[in-house]
């Protein structure tokens, strides 16, 4: 397994922001990252993973990205969080699939996620037309 370590990961902007290593997962285990940004950490983006072994020789993988957004209550002063945009990524990867073609998998979901039309259909939530 790769060792977990900070996450760099561009805006919508451009800019760099680092998602920091909370904790480490294994199998069954959900390892944690958070963009320490916001006053509370209620309000942080976070991005998890998790890892299971399969009864079919497989492992899966579950990725979540959680984007809360926040306000400021009137009445307390206090920051509070709002609504949440959500995502997650399932992955299978079979013990039998070819080696030779784990990268090009891993690179086709990586970079079809970063496409123009992929974006705008995660933006607003809809499917192409």
């Amino acid at each position: 397994m790769p060792q977990q370590t900070n996450l760099s990961v561009a805006n919508a902007s451009a800019v760099n922001k680092t998602f920091t290593a909370i904790s480490p997962g294994a199998f069954g285990v959900i390892a944690e990252w958070a963009l320490k940004e916001g006053v509370v950490p209620t309000i942080f983006p976070r991005l998890s993973a998790l890892a299971n072994r399969t009864a079919n020789a497989s492992n899966k993988l579950v990725l979540k990205l959680t984007y809360p957004s926040s306000y400021v209550d009137a009445a307390s002063g206090l920051t509070k969080p709002g609504t949440s945009a959500y995502a997650e990524v399932r992955v299978s990867m079979p013990d039998a699939f070819p080696e030779a073609m784990r990268d090009d998998f891993a690179a086709y979901l990586a970079n079809t996620v970063a496409t123009a039309l992929v974006k705008s259909m995660v933006r607003d939530g809809v499917n192409a037309t």
